[in-house]
């Protein structure tokens, strides 16, 4: 390790600030983006504030000071203002504001109390194209009824009898005057203004709970009106975009395992529901965010695109696309890539790699393609911070499919040195390790400077090689993907690199459910850590509040009785664990309950094997209190320093 470099630490993880949702203003002058905490300490969420920085360069200035949550903010259509979201007035509930480009006092337009879904719904605030009106997402609030029932203990659970939907509401700016413009009955999960502001189109289920977003579909209705179905498949949509002239709408579709994790083909279809066209057959990349130029004519759109992040313009009219960007690297939000576009077509992004934390960048075209200059510099302390050297990995996976994935070497490594290896596994399974700064979060380059190697798999199933890849592990989740798996940890020992004696492996969600198959399947893993995962998908349809995401992944009913609910479960091979296994979970988890973990916690124990169970208080799918963020951090390295 270089003199001048100190070693990564838990608390100097949680030192990097989180910095997301560039907006550029329409002229291309200034970019709007938040910065805030990487966890939360005494609010709801983590605290964040809204900053400015010229596009010709020079510091960035603070435009909200907050004392709690300040978040999207969007350009009126004249750039004259800026539209955010803010619990400034009371902890945990959402308003929204408007504040002048230049500053100066924050104005409320709202006095809600149903909640704002954030940060999945990124477009839940929209300024109206003729600048008049702002519609936002919001949640039913609780009744007075049902606020004296709780008050008088009178609350009992009828669990799925009292839905709560989110509905679209529209706050003019002028008179502060709001109304609900959504037909009732109808959960409403993303929307997008026709250009005439008097229609949307949304993404819609007719229930309002997590599992009923994977049968979801578009539809358009005018303000207060009924709605008609434009478009529904056996694939999940998100993010419908109108054209210009309001004659087509742009959307991405693929199958998705969590909601807010876009990837997938572009499709177009005309306004009334006629001639629908995926205008992305075959590519070898997963887009999830574009814009339409302003003729109509073309797409300009982003993803996840081999491993890096991609940029393509795309004909509508003939499916002729052109790459125009590229770079080994991830574009924020790492799950969900997406820009803002002023109308000279400069784009705004949150960019990070694997030497360089997240940092606001511009995107301009010259010459045909997209050129890239970093507008911030906010994170001084990573040039003192030693990480391990990333490189990406190729070998051959199951049935001789290409694959790729990270390798984090440790700190400190020497050319020909054979080393412990942790096999990180991303959650999903339609998601993706993608080229980022791991020193910023999670445990990869933790591990690297405490000596291990970390190998991030990218295994079928993932984002980024297109729809075809990123559904191919569909009926077959453990199977072939799991694989892929270990024949890249064998070609990682054939390399030199692992040692075959010292390999473990973690994960969280998916990651975690493979750790806990692995351990079921094979005692090559000395050690494990299994966060938030699936030991017996049966139960797990059960609780979990993403009930008809498995029975569409497994492609069967949860009730075969020899069925894959079973074959797949690592309780059914509870005979085989011998490998030391820490499990953490959120107590509060809905996505994946923690009773997973319970039940898979006992399956160890009864067998003698050495286990540890940890539950977070508080805490849902993602750990986000910073005590808890620290506390997971040290075991998890202690568990492999003791048994790895």
């Amino acid at each position: 390790m270089s003199s001048a470099k100190r070693d990564l630490t838990p608390e100097e993880v949680l030192g990097f600030k989180n910095v997301e949702d560039a907006q550029i203003s329409p002229d291309g002058s200034q970019v709007a983006f938040v910065v805030g905490d990487s966890f939360k300490a005494e609010s709801k969420w983590p605290r964040s504030t809204i900053l400015l920085v010229a596009v010709v360069g020079g510091e960035q200035r603070p435009l909200t000071c907050g004392p709690r949550t300040d978040s999207l903010p969007r350009w009126s259509p004249d750039g004259s203002r800026l539209a955010f979201l803010s619990d400034r007035l009371k902890e945990g509930q959402r308003q929204v504001f408007v504040i002048a480009r230049d500053g100066g006092e924050a104005l409320p337009l709202t006095n809600i109390a149903g909640a704002i879904p954030t940060p999945r719904g990124l477009n839940a605030l929209q300024w109206s194209p003729d600048g008049r009106s702002l519609a936002f997402l919001m949640e039913d609030p609780e009744t007075d009824e049902e606020r004296a029932k709780r008050a008088a203990k009178e609350d009992a659970i009828a669990f799925e009898q009292q839905p709560k939907f989110v509905r679209v509401w529209v706050v003019d700016v002028a008179t502060k005057s709001i109304r609900c413009v959504s037909p009732d009955n109808l959960q409403i999960w993303e929307f997008g203004w026709h250009p005439n502001s008097r229609e949307l189109a949304a993404v819609v289920s007719d229930q309002p709970y997590e599992w009923a977003w994977y049968t979801n579909r578009i539809v358009r209705f005018g303000l207060g009106e009924a709605a008609q179905t434009v478009w529904q498949s056996k694939r999940q949509v998100a993010f419908p975009v109108w054209s210009p002239n309001g004659n087509q709408i742009a959307f991405i579709s693929s199958n998705w395992s969590d909601r807010g994790c876009v990837a997938g083909d572009v499709w177009t279809i005309d306004s009334r529901g006629d001639e629908v066209r995926n205008v992305t057959t075959g590519i070898v990349a997963s887009l999830g965010w574009m814009q339409w130029s302003s003729t109509g004519h073309e797409l300009l759109a982003i993803g996840h695109d081999r491993g890096g992040t991609g940029v393509h313009r795309i004909n509508v009219a003939t499916g002729e696309r052109s790459p125009v960007w590229w770079r080994q690297a991830a574009v924020a939000e790492a799950h969900w890539p997406r820009f803002s576009a002023s109308r000279d077509g400069t784009l705004a992004v949150v960019l990070e790699d694997a030497t360089h934390p997240r940092d606001v960048w511009m995107l301009r075209e010259e010459s045909g393609s997209l050129a890239a200059r970093q507008l911030t510099h906010l994170h001084p302390q990573a040039a003192e911070i030693e990480v391990g050297d990333t490189t990406v990995h190729h070998w051959k996976g199951a049935d001789g499919w290409e694959m790729q994935g990270l390798l984090i070497k440790p700190v400190g490594y020497r050319p020909g040195q054979c080393c412990p290896l942790v096999m990180w596994v991303h959650g999903g399974p339609t998601g993706i390790s993608a080229s980022r700064y791991y020193a910023s979060f999670g445990w990869n380059q933790l591990l690297a400077a405490a000596g291990y190697a970390v190998f991030l798999p990218n295994y079928r199933g993932s984002t980024g090689w297109g729809v075809e890849f990123a559904e191919s592990n569909i009926g077959d989740m453990g199977g072939k993907d799991f694989e892929d798996m270990l024949l890249g940890v064998d070609s990682l020992i054939e390399s030199g690199i692992a040692d075959p004696q010292r390999l473990g492996i973690a994960g969280w969600s998916y990651g975690g459910f493979t750790a806990a198959w692995a351990v079921s399947q094979t005692d090559r893993f000395r050690a494990a850590v299994m966060g938030a995962g699936i030991s017996h998908w049966l139960s797990f349809h059960g609780k979990s509040s993403l009930a008809d995401w498995d029975a569409i992944h497994y492609a069967e009913s949860p009730y075969e009785l020899a069925g894959r609910f079973q074959k797949f479960s690592p309780l059914s091979y509870h005979e085989n664990l011998k490998t030391p296994t820490l499990i953490l979970h959120g107590a509060e988890d809905q996505d994946v309950p923690v009773e997973q973990s319970y039940l898979f916690y006992r399956a160890i124990k009864d067998k003698r094997v050495p286990t540890e169970l940890i539950v977070y208080p508080r805490e849902d799918h993602a750990i986000k209190e910073r005590t808890h963020l620290l506390d997971m951090s040290r075991r998890v390295l202690a568990w492999f320093r003791q048994y790895l």
